[in-house]
């Protein structure tokens, strides 16, 4: 079984002969920049830097699938969102908020020809060439992770109660821009789309109001992409879990704040599950404390093991390394 079989059978509840390894959220390090000698962030305009950068998450790292975008911000970037595309050590960050009324919020006829989306959709394409047996995952922002960048975290927040109209017409909008930018990503060759919705983490809404808020637009943008669908939202969302097991979810990627045997109970039978390696452990522990936790998770029965969270660029390879080294073990010694 190759690297890409392995993942889409996890992926989709089927048999393999062990967990994959894949991540969703943002992965490269300095190592890696400097094996490849493609650094950041001229990689995020460079499909062909960035293909190879990223390739390496699995040539270097072992990683069964891979995305071949590091930046979540292709979107709002694409609509005029001022960008700081950070540093080698540094991940991008946004530094403007385009969408103040809702005649701001159009999309383009041009859209899918706009950079960084149509760089990304060149690297999504080049990777399916170079790498035929291996997962490529393709993000997107999730749609309320998408209106806080595109019109201002507070204001989005303060909007839920004082605008919820124009949040609402907001939403809307960031989903149709989602769905075309996802099922283009799909056509070039992706095997999933990972969502990014970290705006809607744990500590950001009540359930009540996540299930008000995000339900429909979610829904909505599940029913709208044409490919498998793999959810990323930070924190610990369990409280929230009866409205995500509605959404329509191939796959849950689960923050580092859930224990792994909880999120099995409670999310059983909703959708696979990926997880949740702590990322300040993959930073600054050891490759021996990232195997508990890898074993963790199998234990728990955790489909697809990857990072928790977004990692830092200052990672180590070796406690990336460590995470498919675990599995192998533990795979070995509970076959005998």
């Amino acid at each position: 079984m190759n690297s890409r079989e392995r993942f889409l059978n996890a992926l989709t509840g089927k048999p393999t002969d062990r967990a994959p390894v894949a991540h969703v959220a943002a992965l490269t390090t300095v190592e890696l920049q400097q094996t490849t000698g493609c650094w950041m962030p001229a990689v995020h305009h460079d499909a062909e830097q960035l293909v190879a950068l990223c390739g390496a998450n699995h040539t270097i790292l072992g990683f069964d699938a891979v995305t071949f975008n590091i930046n979540y911000f292709g979107e709002p970037a694409a609509l005029g969102c001022e960008m700081d595309w950070g540093t080698p050590a540094q991940l991008p960050t946004f530094k403007s908020h385009p969408w103040q009324i809702p005649e701001d919020a159009r999309i383009p006829n041009d859209l899918l020809a706009r950079p960084p989306i149509c760089t990304y959709l060149d690297a999504t394409r080049l990777a399916r060439q170079r790498y035929p047996d291996v997962g490529v995952i393709a993000k997107i922002m999730g749609p309320l992770s998408m209106v806080q960048v595109m019109h201002g975290l507070d204001t989005v927040m303060m909007g839920l109660l004082d605008a919820p109209e124009l949040i609402e017409g907001f939403l809307r909008v960031a989903v149709d821009v989602l769905i075309q930018c996802a099922n283009a990503e799909l056509d070039a060759g992706a095997d999933a789309i990972a969502i990014g919705e970290g705006g809607a983490g744990g500590n950001m809404l009540s359930p009540r109001t996540h299930r008000r808020l995000l339900l429909e637009p979610h829904q909505r943008l599940l029913r709208g992409i044409q490919g498998p669908t793999i959810m990323h939202i930070c924190g610990d969302i369990t409280p929230r879990l009866d409205t995500i097991r509605e959404v329509g979810l191939t796959c849950f990627n689960f923050d580092w704040a859930i224990e792994p045997a909880t999120m099995r109970e409670a999310a059983y039978g909703a959708f696979s599950l990926m997880g949740n390696v702590n990322t300040t452990d993959l930073l600054l522990g050891t490759p021996e404390q990232i195997a508990e936790q890898v074993e963790a998770n199998l234990d728990a029965g955790i489909d697809i093991i990857s990072p928790g969270c977004a990692v830092s660029p200052k990672c180590p390879n070796a406690n990336l390394q460590a995470l498919v080294e675990a599995v192998v073990r533990w795979t070995e010694r509970n076959a005998r």
